[in-house]
């Protein structure tokens, strides 16, 4: 009896007001609205709650311009046209809502009838648009199903392809459905599909359908929810890619030559694991050589992406790959149940351009070998010196001054002060060179007055200061691998200079070996780091740093041009090896060995040449007194498609070694540099390959080895200069040799009277020019040492990409 008499109440009410305002459920204002042009009421659209349950709506009134409006709010509770059932719902004045009915002081709420209510908030006659209640029985279980009378027929969804799935809500075993209104749909990896809700023809009243649409491949958890129950996530894979190919726009070849400055469009090609040409994938392009070649953005969902030709010449090549986690999304850390019946926790695992055919029939390719020429004059490089002879004297700082070859003008042409001991120097390809120091790691934007200026302000600790060696650059000129031997216990830091949002932009990887060398592929998704223990250590984003045995201990490493395995070169006694391991991995294996050959001396640095893009890549080691090369042929191993296709072939780490085409790695021949045994100081193999430019310690020469030739080229440096350090252009055609002069009784173990970067032309010039560091007061690099201090000259250097 008193809640028929509340009701009645309450619809006299609605009438009341509707005779008054006239428009009651809609937007607009009347005469008196006093400015008031919208109420918006929250929470808005459809809304679900448990009987028993409490709720507090607000509303909003604004004016024309948007303005908020204050004024008094009236809440009103109505049902659906052509509904007997009196509301479920009820709601006091401050708007705190009652599934059932509220006791006289509105603090107890007693549950009511499951049923369908309209809330309205209404501020000074203008109404806002009504909200739907839907009152239920608790949700205790919901569940997810297929829709559709027949199933999917693979275990995977082609990109685009849709599917219909419904959730049925059980209270206490019995289905509720129609009563809690509209299903939430959620999944775990943004991207893999999307959702829209899917009401069946003339059925306006079913509210618990979803359809799904294959997006990005990958994995995700698809699940829906209601009144805070959520359903047993149910597993959703769209397709992922099986292969990837890649062809310079136009050319049915594997190579192209171009001139700097312009660009060359790279597209790339990627087929999902049922077979179907995928128009939409998150890949990232990736250049061996971003000096010579480069991507603006490397990450690249069209398909095609503009490889720019920089003014370094030379070459470089350019591929692409899906690399988790934003392409074939949720592998990582992903459990399934093996064929044995375990379960697997998978790694991150790319999948890298291979040559094959389209299904369009063209060719595509693991990479495109892209040669950089001019039509003008080779372009004039400048380089940076430093010394590392301060030591770690308190107080001492170090000049640090750029070289630019002019005949006629000081070709010192800039200069800024190290405030720490540098010990290496190396630029990244946008022309920051960054400095390391045993009190840590220092940076340098080169401009017109450049500063150096240390990582931290911090002195301590090394993990924080980042003491040690600078090892490598990453192709995107943003990561820095330092390998610091200075503490007590080794340990590899990497310096992220595109950290932001406080991410912290360090990371500590502690080893149980000093850290002699290490490698990033060319997409940045992994990092091999080499030891002098024979132990490398793999470290990618997506999976924990993981040591992995190599045949010798480490002493040099560079990627394969597809990026999908790397060449580690080791020394062993008076030999080594060659090896060559995957970039992908399996559960508990961070990397396989595809092939290991013993090389016929001690190899102490690698290159891979860019001349012959996958399946054949040729590699130079060198390996004093000789230069030896090597010859790879390697194809991915693509997964067999099968109709329909087992969850778990998609889930395997492929290697390039296929059963039917072994991976080959064979030593060739060795070549005499005609020097005898010497310490490398510097090494590089030119852009495309043709020569290998080699600076040795105590050869007071530049050596220029002509790969089709098999002949060696001493460019000698003028007054018989002791070398300490180099750094070539891309092309080899310059180089700087910061080297002494002139030593105290021409003792090479006596310190040094005279020292200069020597400017050498590889292309007929020679030693052309040599630039001691000068001064207005003194011609010492070390400050802060004294009076009678010793002569500090530049024993570090390194040439700054154009």
């Amino acid at each position: 009896m008193r809640r028929s008499i509340w009701c009645f109440f309450l619809m006299a009410a609605v009438s009341f007001a509707l005779a008054l305002t006239g428009c009651l459920g809609k937007n607009t204002s009347s005469p008196g609205s006093a400015g008031v042009e919208s109420v918006s009421l929250s929470p808005a659209a459809n809304f679900s709650m448990d009987v028993g349950s409490t709720q507090v709506f607000s509303a909003a009134a604004k004016n024309s311009v948007g303005q908020p409006i204050i004024g008094t709010v009236q809440f009103f509770v109505t049902v659906p046209a052509g509904t007997t059932s009196p509301a479920p719902l009820s709601i006091a004045s401050n708007g705190n809502a009652c599934a059932g009915t509220w006791d006289a002081a509105v603090a107890v709420c007693t549950a009511g009838q499951p049923g369908i209510a309209l809330v309205t908030a209404v501020v000074n006659g203008v109404s806002s648009a009504p909200t739907t209640v839907y009152v239920h029985l608790h949700v205790d279980n919901l569940q997810v199903v297929q829709a559709e009378p027949q199933g999917p027929q693979y275990d995977c969804f082609s990109q685009g392809q849709s599917w219909i799935y419904e959730g049925f809500a059980y209270n206490n075993g019995v289905d509720i459905t129609s009563t809690v209104g509209q299903l939430t749909w959620s999944t775990t990896n943004a991207g893999v599909l999307t959702t829209t809700t899917y009401q069946p023809p003339n059925q306006p009243n079913v509210l618990n359908q979803v359809q799904i649409t294959a997006g990005t491949p990958g994995i995700t958890q698809f699940y829906a929810g209601v009144s805070g129950t959520t359903s047993t996530p149910i597993p959703i894979m769209t397709c992922l890619v099986r292969y990837i190919g890649i062809r310079a726009q136009g050319l049915s070849t594997n190579s192209i030559n171009v001139n700097s400055g312009t660009s060359v469009p790279v597209q790339a090609y990627a087929v999902d694991s049922l077979g179907y040409t995928l128009s939409k994938v998150p890949l990232i392009f990736s250049s061996s050589n971003p000096e010579v070649v480069n991507f603006a953005s490397a990450a690249n969902s069209s398909g095609t992406n503009n490889a720019s030709a920089r003014v370094n010449l030379g070459g470089s090549d350019v591929t692409a790959a899906c690399i988790p986690p934003t392409c074939n999304i949720g592998i990582a850390g992903y459990q399934y149940q093996d064929p044995q019946g375990g379960i697997e926790v998978l790694p991150g695992m790319p999948v890298y351009a291979s040559d094959g055919t389209l299904p369009n029939g063209l060719p595509a390719y693991g990479a495109v070998a892209v040669n950089v020429n001019t039509t003008t004059q080779e372009p004039t490089y400048t380089a940076w010196a430093a010394t590392d002879q301060c030591g770690n004297v308190p107080g001492c700082t170090s000049v640090i001054f750029q070289i630019t070859p002019d005949t006629t003008s000081n070709p010192i042409t800039a200069s800024a002060t190290a405030p720490r001991t540098p010990n290496s120097i190396m630029f990244n390809h946008q022309s920051r060179l960054y400095i390391g120091s045993n009190q840590g790691l220092m940076y340098m934007d080169v401009s017109a007055a450049p500063t150096v200026d240390p990582i931290s302000g911090a002195t301590t600790p090394c993990n924080v200061v980042l003491c040690g060696k600078v090892l490598t650059i990453s192709n995107d000129g943003r990561q820095v691998v330092v390998s610091d031997d200075v503490s007590p216990q080794p340990q590899v830091y990497i310096y992220n200079s595109a950290a932001t949002g406080g991410a912290n932009p360090i990371t500590d990887l502690v080893i149980s070996n000093v850290a002699t060398a290490a490698a990033f592929s060319p997409d940045q998704s992994k990092l091999f780091i080499l030891t002098n223990a024979g132990t490398m250590y793999i470290y990618s984003t997506v999976d924990a740093l993981a040591p992995v045995a190599i045949p010798s201990s480490g002493t040099s490493a560079v990627f394969s041009s597809d990026g999908s395995f790397a060449y580690v070169a080791g020394a062993e006694g008076s030999a080594g090896a060659v090896s060559a391991f995957s970039a992908c991995s399996l559960p508990g294996v961070p990397s396989t060995e595809l092939a290991s050959v013993a090389s016929t001396g001690v190899p102490l640095q690698i290159f891979a040449s860019p001349d012959l893009p996958p399946p054949n890549q040729n590699v130079f080691v060198l390996e004093p007194p000789n230069v030896q090369m090597f010859t790879a042929q390697f194809t991915q191993y693509l997964t067999p498609p099968t109709q329909p296709l087992p969850a778990q072939s998609q889930l395997t780490c492929n290697p390039p070694n296929p059963p039917q085409q072994p991976f080959s790695l064979v030593a060739g021949p060795t070549y005499n540099l005609g020097q005898g045994a010497f310490t490398p100081l510097y090494a590089r193999l030119v852009g495309d390959g043709s020569e290998f430019i080699i600076v040795g310690q105590n050869i007071p020469a530049v050596l220029v080895f002509n790969v089709a030739s098999g002949t060696t080229t001493a460019v000698r440096l003028v007054n018989n200069a002791y070398p300490y350090a180099a750094s070539a252009s891309t092309d080899g055609t310059q180089l700087f040799v910061a080297a002494c002069d002139q030593f105290q009784n021409n003792d090479p173990s006596q310190p040094c009277q005279a020292g200069s970067v020597h400017v050498v032309s590889t292309t007929g010039l020679g030693d052309h020019q040599q630039v001691p560091y000068i001064n207005y007061t003194t011609n010492n690099m070390c400050n802060n040492l004294g009076g009678n201090a010793p002569l500090c000259v530049a024993d570090l250097v390194a040439l700054k990409p154009q």
